[in-house]
């Protein structure tokens, strides 16, 4: 039997290898009624989220108009289409909507949403109470809205930085009036989500200086994952059938 030689090419290592190139599946969306329009009606069980209260004169909803059915304070209405979600605290309350979601692993993931942050108070605080509104109101201010993700199984109400994975808002009004307009955000979430799992998006509020209102609409999170464009599948065929080639003229 005689051996023959080959010459192993740059070209052919690459063929084999498979140069990563990667293309983007279809964009998944997580968020479940993100628009607040299922319903079809102003509503305190709002399809596909979830509702934690807590205190005195204060509630969660899905509604439409200018003005909360919870406490009458005027609010800028729905972003888009009719309906919006609302959280409104007259004081001495806390209030949380999330939504719970499962991923698999991510390439990419985009959260957007619309939000105004109406506060009535002259105040902002930020307690170390957290979403506690029944700290004493006289020595310890504690009036502000959140936006998180949070571990999977995390109670609604929880601060504790073992359960949020990635802080959105924390602060008070976001427009300096007590009523104010919807202000746009957008979050790269790829890194918190790479992995995929199981997680909660929560939007909060705690107020024991007076009025406080979160108004949420267009709540998207957007997903995809990285696979193979075509051409590195079939470069990495061609590699893979010049070597079978090579071997057969090599032991020919």
């Amino acid at each position: 039997m005689k051996l023959k030689s080959c010459t192993i090419t740059p070209w052919l290592i690459a063929g084999l290898l498979g140069t990563a190139v990667f293309t983007q599946a279809q964009a998944a969306e997580l968020i479940q009624n993100g628009g607040f329009e299922v319903q079809g009606a102003d509503n305190y069980d709002i399809p596909g989220w979830q509702v934690a209260e807590q205190g005195f004169l204060g509630g969660v909803l899905s509604q439409s108009g200018n003005a909360s059915e919870v406490t009458g304070n005027a609010t800028a209405g729905a972003y888009q289409g009719s309906y919006y979600g609302l959280l409104d605290n007259y004081g001495l309350a806390g209030n949380v909507l999330y939504q719970s979601f499962t991923t698999a692993a991510v390439s990419q993931a985009t959260l957007s949403f619309q939000m105004f942050v109406n506060n009535q108070s002259a105040t902002t605080e930020i307690d170390a109470a957290g979403l506690d509104y029944s700290v004493d109101a006289t020595d310890h201010p504690n009036q502000h809205v959140r936006v998180d993700l949070l571990k999977a199984g995390s109670d609604p109400f929880s601060t504790d930085s073992a359960d949020i994975l990635q802080s959105l808002y924390l602060g008070g009004a976001n427009g300096g009036l007590t009523v104010n307009n919807y202000v746009s955000y957008q979050f790269d979430l790829t890194s918190t989500l790479a992995a995929g799992g199981s997680y909660v998006l929560r939007f909060a509020t705690v107020a024991n200086q007076g009025s406080l209102q979160l108004g949420v609409d267009n709540v998207s999170l957007l997903t995809a994952s990285a696979v193979p464009e075509a051409e590195t599948n079939a470069l990495m065929l061609s590699g893979l059938g010049l070597m079978a080639l090579v071997m057969r003229r090599r032991f020919s």
